[in-house]
């Protein structure tokens, strides 16, 4: 229905009483980003408040969004909206009080600055009004269906459809009695391939990863032997690149042994893929020495199981509780990290940005947040930004699909030279890597326990 013609309806007739005694004064109205949940505009309670009426309008299109509040709630009358606010938005708020029979009304402009700032652009007293014939607004009352606001977004998803901004591309809370295998497909490989590779094998086991009560598990465990016998993945390895290398570790080899921890990761490369958009994961990482996490994007042209493959990594923090640089610097789990990772002429450039914190992030839940731009990508945690990155952004020119996964060592995870000598159980280099980590087990493996897994809650995927 019409603004103008919900103005007639019978609900509002006292609007039209007079309001010529201004003892009354509206409080300040209150406003809240609930981020990709929408927002929320509310003002205080005050004795002889017996209804309230909002009107919000963004950008000035259409159509609007109107609430009509019949009682206070916590000691304010709140209106929750579910539409999404975007960057530079310009929020309109008009809202109707009914205080003691008498009707007063009050109008704000609020500037949306960076997603998360909030400034008051105009606060005289206006009515959201149109000229007769002119412009004509339609606004809905929640919690009704509330028509879309389609603001097109530079996003490209799989379908090559339009996307509009803040539109949900992608959602997985993990819900269901088992993981989803229309959406994520597992890497079954062993990395130990290259001396200086990871010290794992990924494999879809239940034992690795699973789903409880609303969470994805990825646990990494300890085998129980490593010299006996040759290793075989058969038929499952999804190796792409060395396949005789990656599916199979021959019995006998001076430098080899099976792998001495397995664990999973998991992709999204057949069901989901994007580019440019906002992703959040709600995760707990590993806690662990040497443990690693993978919360990344990598390029639909390449494979999970691709070496050296580009990376856009969501977030990262070492499973170590202490480790340090030979500079002295803080590396451990208390220390995050998000960026790109690139392979130009076949060397590692990493462009991160980081954040350390008092706290390991394997104690507790965080929010991890990539927006990925054309020309930036800024990186959050629990909605505080610690990274911009303006730089590497030119070898990211396709869509992208998402990877989770614990992985173990890696020359590039864990660099010798920049670890002081004598740290690792292992040098990254040496032919019997695998097999010095493993006759060290004594010194790593007690520190994983409980808290080794990385754990899931979920993970979206919006429009930008």
């Amino acid at each position: 229905m019409c603004w103008k013609t919900l103005l007639c309806c019978s609900l509002w007739l006292l609007l039209l009483k007079s309001n010529e005694n201004l003892a009354f004064k509206i409080p300040s109205i209150d406003f809240e980003m609930l981020h990709e949940l929408g927002f929320e505009v509310s003002i205080p309670d005050e004795p002889g408040m017996q209804r309230v009426f909002y009107m919000l309008q963004i950008d000035d299109n259409c159509p609007a969004l109107m609430d009509y509040i019949t009682e206070s709630n916590n000691g304010s009358w709140i209106s929750r909206q579910k539409t999404s606010l975007q960057n530079n938005d310009k929020l309109q708020i008009s809202v109707l009080v009914q205080y003691n029979d008498e009707i007063y009304e009050k109008s704000e402009t609020r500037v949306i600055i960076n997603a998360r700032l909030l400034t008051t652009r105009d606060g005289r007293s206006q009515s959201i009004t149109y000229p007769n014939g002119e412009g004509e607004c339609h606004a809905y009352l929640s919690p009704q269906k509330q028509a879309k606001r389609c603001k097109p977004a530079q996003s490209i998803v799989s379908s090559s459809r339009q996307t509009c901004q803040g539109e949900l591309l992608f959602e997985d809370n993990f819900s269901e009695a088992q993981l989803n295998r229309s959406t994520w497909k597992h890497d079954i490989r062993q990395r130990m391939y290259h001396v200086e590779e990871e010290l794992v094998a990924f494999d879809d086991a239940p034992r690795n990863s699973y789903v409880k009560e609303g969470y994805l598990h990825i646990v990494p465990i300890v085998a129980s032997e490593v010299v006996e016998g040759s290793f075989k993945l058969g038929d499952r390895c999804t190796a792409v690149e060395s396949p005789e290398q990656e599916c199979n570790i021959a019995q006998g080899s001076f430098y080899s042994i099976k792998p001495p921890v397995f664990s999973a990761q998991i992709h999204t490369r057949d069901s989901f893929s994007f580019k440019y958009g906002k992703i959040v994961v709600r995760a707990k990482l590993p806690k662990g020495d040497w443990l690693f996490p993978y919360v990344m994007l990598q390029p639909v042209s390449t494979y999970a199981e691709t070496h050296y493959a580009k990376q856009l990594r969501v977030a990262y923090a070492r499973g170590n509780s202490h480790l340090q640089s030979n500079q002295q610097e803080d590396i451990s789990g208390s220390h995050l990290y998000g960026g790109m990772v690139v392979w130009p002429h076949g060397r590692a450039m990493q462009y991160l940005k980081d954040r350390l914190s008092k706290a390991h992030y394997g104690d507790s839940f965080h929010n991890y947040t990539m927006i990925w731009q054309r020309d930036k990508i800024t990186l959050m945690v629990d909605e505080e930004i610690y990274g911009e990155l303006y730089e590497g952004l030119s070898f990211f020119n396709e869509k992208c699909f998402i990877i989770f996964g614990v992985t173990v060592g890696g020359f590039l995870n864990f660099d010798d030279s920049v670890l002081a000598k004598d740290v690792k159980p292992y040098l990254n280099r040496e032919p019997r890597a695998a097999l010095s980590f493993w006759q060290q087990r004594d010194t790593w493996a007690p520190t994983w326990g409980k808290h080794s897994s990385m754990i899931i809650d979920y993970v979206r995927v919006y429009a930008e």
